[in-house]
C-alpha cells in the first residue's frame, strides 16, 4: 500500500496543475506510476485523497509505484492485513454503484442505481413530485453495498453506514469527442468480515466497477 502525494514544485508546473482540472488527465497521471505495455492489465487500485492542499492518492498494487516523472512524494508499506471471521472493521469506500438490466431486445445495460431509482419514483408519481435525493443515495447505496458484501466476504448493517457525496463524472479524452461517464458515492461505516480469504481478495482488487478511475478501494482499520 502506498500514499503518493504530488510535490509542491510539481504543482508549480503549469502542465501538472492544468492536468488536475481534468479527471481523465488525473487518471493518466496516476497510471504513469505503473508503466505497462499496451497489452498489460491494470494491477493496482487507487483512490484520491481529498484531505490536504496537495493532491494525493492511496494505492494498493502488486508492484511498487515508480516515479518516472519525478513529481511524487511516495510512502510505500507492505500490505498484509490480518483478518478473521467475525472481525469488525471501520471502512471508507468510494464506489460506482450500478445495476444491470436487460432491454426489450434482451441486451444488458448498466444503470446508475441512484438515477435509476429517481426515474422510477418520478414515473410512479406521475412526474409531479421531485424525489428526495439524499434518501435515494443512502437507501440505494446501502442496498448495493449489501449485495457486494455477500459476494466479497463481509456483511454490513445499513443503520451503521452513511452514503453521501453523490457525484457525476465525465472524463473527456484529449483527442476526439468521446468521453467516459460514471457516478460515485462515498460510503463510511462499519463492516463484519464473514470470509477472510474472499475479503482479503476484495481489499487487494477492489469492489464494483470503475476501478481504473479511482473507485472500489476499501480503506479499513480495526475498531477501537
Amino acid at each position: 500500500m502506498s500514499r503518493a502525494k504530488l510535490l509542491p514544485e510539481a504543482m508549480s508546473s503549469k502542465a501538472i496543475r492544468g492536468n488536475m482540472g481534468n479527471e481523465h488527465n488525473v487518471h493518466r497521471l496516476v497510471w504513469s506510476l505503473f508503466p505497462v505495455n499496451e497489452d498489460d492489465k491494470r494491477k493496482f487500485i487507487y483512490r484520491q485523497d481529498s484531505m490536504g492542499s496537495l493532491p494525493s492518492f492511496y494505492l494498493v498494487s502488486e508492484n511498487e509505484p515508480i516515479d518516472e516523472l519525478n513529481v511524487w512524494d511516495i510512502d510505500v508499506k507492505q500490505y498484509d492485513p490480518i483478518l478473521k471471521s467475525g472481525q469488525k472493521l471501520a471502512f471508507s469506500l468510494r464506489a460506482n454503484p450500478i445495476v444491470s438490466k436487460r432491454d426489450e431486445n434482451d441486451k444488458q445495460h448498466r444503470h446508475d442505481v441512484v438515477m435509476d431509482e429517481k426515474f422510477r419514483l418520478k414515473m410512479e408519481n406521475g412526474g409531479d413530485i421531485e424525489p428526495n435525493m439524499p434518501d435515494i443515495v443512502q437507501r440505494k447505496g446501502s442496498e448495493w453495498l449489501l449485495r457486494k458484501g455477500d459476494m466479497n466476504g463481509f456483511s454490513i448493517n445499513a443503520e451503521q453506514i452513511r452514503v453521501d457525496a453523490y457525484q457525476n463524472h465525465k472524463l473527456f479524452k484529449p483527442k476526439g469527442k468521446h468521453h467516459v461517464s460514471f457516478s460515485t458515492v462515498d460510503i463510511v461505516g462499519t463492516l463484519t468480515v464473514t470470509d477472510p480469504d474472499i475479503f482479503r481478495d476484495a481489499l487487494f482488487k477492489g469492489i464494483g466497477p470503475a476501478k481504473g478511475f479511482g473507485c472500489g478501494m476499501l480503506l479499513v482499520r480495526p475498531l477501537r
